[in-house]
């Protein structure tokens, strides 16, 4: 059995038989990044610095977004290390998306590249 050096509540919440789902390790520094993507600022009410401020979307450039989503990651998903976050606006036909790869390392171990499509 793999160690588990990290555990905490599934996200999104799911009950089963009665009980809440709990993740481990990657999964849970996965459903960790969604989350602090997924959260805008002022959403919590003890952390209202939690999340990724969707208005940087406004400036429709790559390496800025990139540099922002980089820094809200860092800074509020512990345990991760060696993060790239390549990303781009999608083409007229998905317009509103913002195609985000991040790769990754949990601990020192590569964690498989998370592929997001972000709402603008």
């Amino acid at each position: 059995m793999p160690e588990v050096f990290y555990r905490g509540l599934q996200y999104p919440l799911e009950v089963s038989n009665g009980q809440l789902v709990v993740a481990e390790n990657l999964a849970l520094v996965e459903q960790n990044i969604i989350e602090v993507l997924e959260t805008r600022p002022f959403e919590r009410v003890m952390r209202n610095n939690y999340g990724f401020e969707p208005g940087i979307f406004d400036t429709m450039e790559p390496n800025a977004i990139n540099a922002k989503i980089h820094r809200a990651v860092i800074s509020q998903v512990s345990g991760i290390s060696d993060l790239v976050v390549q990303g781009q606006v999608q083409a007229k036909n998905e317009s509103g998306t913002y195609q985000v790869t991040l790769k990754y390392k949990v601990r020192g171990v590569p964690a498989p590249p998370l592929n997001l499509a972000l709402r603008m």
